[in-house]
C-alpha cells in the first residue's frame, strides 16, 4: 500500500498559500512514492496537527501542497521521559523509534559509568539531528502526533541538574528505574499504589547495568526500583518493555477510568 502520510515542519490553515516539503521528503514523496498533482496525503507537524492536503506541483526539488483541512490533538494527560545511557547507533535508531512509537514525550541521552559507547561533544548535535528524522518517520508511519523532546546531557549528575530545574508535583510524578538485580518492585504492585500518574520517568541502565552509586544516586532522587521481568534483557529490549507498560499499565487505564467516570456521570 501506498503511505500517504509525510512530515510537514509548518502546518497553516487553508490559505490559498501552499505548503513545501523539505527536501528529503519531498524526494521520497515525489521520486520514491511517485505522487504526483491532485493526489491527498495526510501531513503531521509532530506537534499535535495533522492536515489533509492536495499536491500542487513539484519544483526546484520541493513538493508544494494546498492544505484542505487541519485538526489538532491534545496531548495524553500521563506523560513519559526516558532515561538511557548512549549505545551503539543501531540499537539507539531502535530505540528512539520504538519509543515514538509508544508515545513517548522526552528522552535524555547521558553517559553512564559502564557505557560502553560514548558520543563526542562535536558530534552530538549530529547525532540528535539523526534522531530527530528518525522520529518523523516513525511518527508518520505510527500515526502519532506529538513528537519527543530530546537532550542530550555529558553525565548522569548534569541529568540530575536539569531534571531538578523543573518544577516537581512529587504526588503526580513516579520514577522508576529498571534493574537487573537488588531488592525491586514489580510495575503491577506500583500501579496498584500509583493509579493515576500525571508524569511517569523510567530509566534503563547500559548493557553493563547501573554501578551502586549510580543506583543509590538515583533512589536519593527519588527513583523506585524495578523488575522488567525474570529474564536479563537486551538495552533495546529493556527501552521497549518498560514504555510499552507505562502504555498498558497508566496511560490506557487512565483513559479507560476516564470513559467509565463519563458513562456514570451520563444521566
Amino acid at each position: 500500500m501506498t503511505r500517504r502520510c509525510f512530515f510537514c515542519e509548518s502546518l497553516k490553515e487553508a490559505s490559498g498559500e501552499p505548503v513545501l516539503l523539505s527536501p528529503e521528503v519531498s524526494h521520497h514523496v515525489w521520486r520514491v512514492l511517485r505522487h504526483r498533482h491532485h493526489d491527498v496525503v495526510e501531513l503531521r507537524d509532530g506537534q499535535g496537527r495533522k492536515a489533509r492536503a492536495r499536491i500542487r506541483g513539484y519544483r526546484q526539488g520541493r513538493v508544494a501542497l494546498d492544505i484542505l483541512q487541519v485538526s489538532r490533538e491534545l496531548r495524553e494527560e500521563t506523560s513519559t521521559a526516558l532515561l538511557i545511557p548512549w549505545a551503539r547507533s543501531d540499537r539507539m535508531d531502535l530505540v528512539v523509534r520504538q519509543a515514538v512509537e509508544l508515545g513517548v514525550h522526552e528522552l535524555w541521552f547521558f553517559e553512564a559509568e559502564h557505557s560502553q559507547y560514548t558520543v563526542p561533544e562535536a558530534q552530538k548535535a549530529r547525532r540528535l539531528e539523526r534522531y530527530q528524522k528518525i522520529a518523523q518517520e516513525a511518527l508518520c508511519q505510527c500515526g502519532g502526533m506529538w513528537l519527543p523532546t530530546m537532550h542530550a546531557e555529558d553525565s548522569l549528575e548534569d541529568v540530575w541538574v536539569r531534571l531538578e530545574e523543573r518544577p516537581r508535583d512529587k504526588s503526580g510524578e513516579l520514577r522508576l528505574l529498571a534493574c537487573e538485580t537488588g531488592p525491586r518492585e514489580t510495575l503491577l504492585s506500583l500501579r496498584d499504589r500509583y493509579p493515576v500518574m500525571q508524569r511517569i520517568v523510567a530509566a534503563v541502565g547500559p548493557e553493563g547495568g547501573w554501578t551502586d552509586h549510580e543506583r543509590h544516586a538515583f533512589q536519593a532522587r527519588g527513583f523506585v526500583p524495578v523488575s522488567l521481568g525474570k529474564h536479563v534483557l537486551r538495552f533495546e529490549t529493556a527501552c521497549t518493555v518498560v514504555l510499552a507498560a507505562v502504555e498498558v499499565l497508566w496511560k490506557q487505564a487512565f483513559h479507560q477510568e476516564a470513559r467509565n467516570g463519563a458513562r456514570m456521570e451520563t444521566p
